[in-house]
């Protein structure tokens, strides 16, 4: 199911499985900064935003707050009950990674220590991850990084490389030139599915009015593009299968020469370019 647009005001009353504490209200300025600072930093490697999901958000809440309330800090409870779990329970499907740390009161100060981290610097740039929760209490900051069970890879290079092989074993038969992958392509098409998936709509142009080729053209594609969608899909095999079905003429058009390809929360989005 697409997620729900995030919303920083959290109630825990909403969320199953998790105890009901008293907590003070995180700031949602020091939120909206922690996510813009870490999509700042993927931007600069030319990486997909993360997406804030508002479960994700919650379940990072209650724990921050645990952690400051009783004081410990771990990926855990002291009685062992482990954030995956608590995400699971409160509805978010998929995986996730936990980033844990202590003594900033402003996000400034935990990215750049942990982006300093060989190891948390991986977790935080990484391609697999398409969510993300923030949630703090006085100094302690947890966040929750997410990988939708729809995607069901572990890599967005992969995906990426099994359709662009699907689409050009079809053109291959037809004696087209094959596909090339377009990075800029490619964060189009994950701008586009992710927003799709936040504001659950289905179209090749947004609600606000931004189409496929405008997105196109800001990640710095200088050719004509067209973009592709299907919705369901839980694999590259069935989403070419399906995109065959309703856009057979665009796939294997003889001009176009790349692809961009994404899915977030089985909304899927090739873009196919001109030189």
């Amino acid at each position: 199911m697409p997620q729900k647009p995030i919303d920083v005001n959290i109630d825990l009353n909403d969320l199953p499985g998790l105890k009901r504490q008293k907590q003070s209200a995180p700031d949602p300025k020091a939120l909206e900064r922690a996510l813009s600072l870490v999509n700042g930093e993927r931007g600069k490697l030319g990486l997909h935003p993360l997406q804030g999901v508002p479960t994700l958000f919650q379940v990072a809440q209650a724990h921050a707050a645990d952690m400051d309330q009783r004081g410990y800090l771990g990926n855990a409870t002291p009685e062992g009950d482990a954030i995956s779990g608590k995400a699971r329970r409160a509805g978010y499907e998929g995986r996730t990674e936990v980033l844990v740390a202590d003594g900033a009161e402003q996000p400034d100060g935990v990215i750049r220590e942990w982006l300093a981290n060989a190891q948390y610097q991986k977790h935080l740039m990484s391609e697999s991850y398409q969510h993300i929760g923030i949630g703090t209490s006085d100094g302690l900051w947890t966040f929750i990084l997410g990988a939708p069970q729809s995607l069901q890879l572990s890599d967005v290079r992969e995906l990426r490389t099994q359709v662009l092989k699907l689409i050009n074993d079809q053109r291959q038969r037809a004696n087209l030139p094959l596909l090339e992958l377009s990075d800029a392509l490619g964060t189009a098409a994950q701008e586009h599915s992710a927003d799709m998936a936040q504001r659950d709509y289905f179209g090749t142009t947004s609600p606000s009015g931004e189409s496929i080729a405008a997105r196109a053209q800001k990640a710095g594609f200088t050719g004509r593009s067209v973009g592709c969608l299907t919705k369901g899909p839980q694999s590259p095999d069935e989403a070419v299968v399906a995109l065959l079905g309703t856009s057979r003429g665009n796939l294997l058009h003889p001009d176009v020469r790349f692809l961009g390809v994404a899915t977030t929360a089985g909304r899927w989005t090739v873009i196919l370019g001109t030189r």
